[in-house]
């Protein structure tokens, strides 16, 4: 659960990287929305990691919100590397 708090904080961070560059701190923010709602949803990281290796089973559902967390975390993590080569 501590990698999902983790890849959480990588929009948050680079929101305050950003800054002054409003349109970039409202992207950084609704990734970090999504991501907080998108984790609250799914069921525990341990539990999807299991899953993603084959054990145990899921419905449509699961794996749609499982797909919009993995890339929003995906998106953030891209939004911090940015942030802090200096994009914006």
């Amino acid at each position: 659960m501590i990698v999902a708090y983790l890849l959480l904080s990588a929009p948050v961070v680079a929101a305050f990287l950003f800054w002054g560059a409003w349109g970039w701190v409202a992207v950084a923010a609704v990734v970090a929305a999504v991501e907080f709602a998108t984790l609250q949803r799914s069921k525990r990281f341990s539990a999807r990691l299991w899953r993603s290796v084959g054990i145990g089973r899921r419905g449509k559902r699961e794996r749609g919100t499982e797909s919009i967390y993995l890339i929003s975390a995906g998106v953030g993590v891209a939004l911090l590397v940015a942030s802090l080569s200096g994009v914006g």
